[in-house]
């Protein structure tokens, strides 16, 4: 065989791989260091950020072409760098999104948020705004059924020594509803160095937009 031929032979299979990757070829979302973004708290050596994901362009920056807020659900991105070296353990994190006027939003499944069927209405409960899709009949596969979401989702339960944790909650709050004043407020956190549980946090979220 040539050495033109296996050129233009190499050459078509680079190109066949490349296309073959397609979307999965995508670079995966990375947070930056917790100390890095303007909605944070400290308790000794570990800092705690937040920041709600509802611009198109913060949304692509995490989701692709996928617009969770436009089916009225809010991603919180927490970020937990551990500056020092004891271990801190997620296993208990329990994170509410406080908005005034409204009693706190727990936190929606990754599994229930598969099921919403944006064509369907619920009536307003609880304060919060009414969520298209959760007062109707639920769906086998929604669009909010994609791997974008559970990818992202935060997982970590252990903070290790001089590292950071990150990932995204999600929250039930219509695409409507001003998050001008919102706090998320953050309790769980356990020290296993010194058997101590955390202060709570509470991280206004500051300017969302």
């Amino acid at each position: 065989m040539s050495s033109q031929l296996i050129t233009r032979v190499v050459s078509k299979g680079i190109l066949v791989a490349v296309l073959c990757a397609g979307p999965a070829a995508a670079e995966p979302f990375r947070a930056k260091i917790a100390d890095k973004y303007p909605a944070k708290q400290k308790q000794g050596d570990l800092i705690v950020a937040v920041k709600a994901f509802v611009s198109n362009s913060d949304q692509e920056s995490a989701f692709g072409k996928l617009r969770p807020y436009k089916y009225g659900v809010t991603p919180l991105l927490l970020v937990a760098s551990n500056t020092g070296t004891n271990t801190y353990s997620l296993e208990n994190l329990k994170v509410r999104l406080v908005i005034p006027g409204y009693e706190g939003i727990d936190p929606v499944s990754v599994e229930d948020l598969a099921t919403i069927n944006p064509s369907g209405h619920q009536p307003t409960r609880r304060g919060v705004p009414g969520i298209p899709g959760l007062g109707g009949k639920r769906v086998k596969k929604g669009p909010l059924n994609r791997p974008e979401i559970e990818r992202n989702q935060l997982r970590a339960p252990i903070i290790a020594p001089k590292s950071t944790a990150n990932g995204f909650m999600y929250y039930l709050t219509g695409n409507e509803q001003s998050l001008s004043g919102a706090s998320a407020y953050i309790t769980g956190i356990y020290d296993i160095t010194n058997g101590r549980e955390l202060f709570y946090f509470e991280i206004p979220l500051g300017k969302v937009r």
